[in-house]
């Protein structure tokens, strides 16, 4: 799969991440809500954030931005054959304001589009409401509960949704 430079997003795009974006994906981090429903280490130091942006190297892994170099958020694809499974996580500065629907739709659009993808899936923790209606609005369908699937940082585990897209928002 060839990953572009950018797609567009509506107002925004999706780029490839930058060495200079390490300070803004720190900052972003620091969030408690990222910290609670993604897989970032607590605590979140500036090397993860260097190991994080020098990682992605060639994967569908993009910042989001409207003009310059400000990153609102990071949204990719982990892709095993077919199928893709949507990461994301919106800055806490850029939350509310149509960040999350528009990169999801443009990530959505070009994945099962031009990348050739047939299955897009989001995996949400059932409580993380922010995610699964974010999810909805993007036009991801709920498709069943897995219960047990996420593993707490507690070593707790809690069920998930497993939402799916099909074609293109």
């Amino acid at each position: 799969m060839e990953v572009p430079v950018e797609i567009p997003a509506g107002p925004y795009r999706l780029r490839r991440w930058r060495s200079g974006d390490v300070g803004q994906v720190f900052r972003a981090c620091q969030d408690p809500e990222i910290q609670r429903w993604t897989t970032v280490p607590v605590p979140y130091t500036e090397a993860d954030a260097e190991g994080f942006v020098a990682g992605v190297g060639d994967q569908p892994v993009f910042a989001v931005t409207e003009r310059g170099d400000d990153v609102l958020g990071s949204f990719g694809l982990v892709v095993e054959g077919e199928h893709g499974e949507v990461g994301c996580w919106v800055a806490p500065w850029a939350r509310r304001i149509g960040v999350g629907e528009a990169a999801g739709r443009g990530l959505a659009r070009w994945a099962l589009g031009e990348a050739g993808l047939r299955r897009l899936e989001w995996i949400a923790d059932v409580g993380n409401g922010a995610s699964l209606r974010l999810a909805a609005r993007i036009g991801f369908v709920p498709e069943r509960t897995l219960p047990d699937y996420l593993e707490n940082r507690d070593g707790t585990r809690s069920d998930a949704v497993l939402a799916v897209l099909h074609e293109s928002p």
